[in-house]
Order: C-alpha cells, then structure tokens, then sequence
C-alpha cells in the first residue's frame, strides 16, 4: 500500500480526505447533530484539510524544483558514531551538492533555506547497500514526507544522509564510488 501511495500521492490524498470526511460526518452524527449541520462541518474540515496539503505539497514542489534548478538537493544528514549530543541523534537539515564520489553539505533552516553554519565537504568511500525508512522516533527531525535513509562512509566515518527517494538514487549513480554500488 505505501508502495501504491508514493506511486499516486494526489490520488492517495483524496482518499484520506474522503475517509476523513466520512468520519467527520459520522462523528457529528453519532454526537446527535443533525444531519445538515454533520454535511456542513464534515465539507468545511475537508476545504481546510484539502488546502492545507495543497498548499503544502505545492511549497514543496517550489523548494525542490529552486533547488534543482541549481543543480542540489534537499538532505538531512547526522554522525551516528559520534559523541552523545552533539549530531548522533538529530537530523541537521541543508542543501548538498552532489558531485563525483563528494557530498558539499551546507545547513539551512526554514523553508527558504537560509544557511546556517559552515559548509561541510564529506567524501565518499562507500555506501551501505540497504535504504531505510525513517522510524517515527526520527520523523521528529525529518519533517518531509517520504525520505529514506542511507548510510556513507567517510574519510572521517559514517554519515546517514536522509533524502527523497530520487535523491538517494543520485547520490548511489553519481556520489558512490562505482565498486561499492553493486
């Protein structure tokens, strides 16, 4: 089903809405409203819903069509091996570059994606052939739909880089060294 729901988000969308609304609407009719009154509430929370991801996915798309337009993406990354509170555990969200067998990390913040903080160069020796989703623990810091998580080693160790499906695949063809991509 999440296979399916990647594959067709708007569809997807509208069937949550759907299913929302039908709650909604049998909420306010187990609650005892009337069935006009059930009809108006359950229309007017699936407008403010149906807007809200509109304008959502639409943010995201001018975020990711600027960045593009550039030539980078947006990342997440972390240092899992490192020291407790320093970024082992939280995601730092920025804009990389991708380049053969390098990675130019620089934070941002917000969605105009101000930089914040020094640029970081990471070189690539290897992937971990597996992605993965990221747990709910992590989606605290990962706020954007749909990202996975691969692993790179680095000439200073590991580094989990957290990113769109189409942006995992970039840095496998174009930043992993070619012996490591099997």
């Amino acid at each position: 089903m999440r296979k399916w729901g990647a594959e067709h988000p708007v569809l997807l969308a509208a069937i949550v809405l759907t299913l929302t609304g039908v709650a909604i609407f049998g909420a306010k009719l187990a609650l005892g409203d009337p069935v006009d009154d059930a009809a108006f509430s359950a229309f007017f929370w699936l407008i403010v819903l149906g807007l809200s991801w509109f304008f959502t996915a639409k943010r995201l798309k001018i975020t990711a069509d600027r960045l593009a337009a550039r030539g980078q993406v947006l990342a997440y990354i972390r240092y899992p091996n490192s020291r407790p509170g320093s970024l082992s555990g939280i995601w730092n969200m920025g804009v990389a570059t991708l380049a053969s067998g390098r990675i130019e990390f620089q934070p941002a913040v917000y969605d105009t994606l101000e930089p914040s903080g020094r640029a970081t160069s990471l070189t690539v020796l290897g992937a971990a052939p597996e992605m993965r989703r990221i747990t709910r623990q992590e989606k605290k810091y990962v706020s954007h739909p749909g990202f996975q998580v691969i692993t790179l080693t680095t000439e200073s160790g590991d580094v989990q880089v957290a990113a769109g499906p189409g942006t995992i695949q970039k840095i496998r063809d174009l930043v992993v060294p070619a012996r490591t991509n099997d």
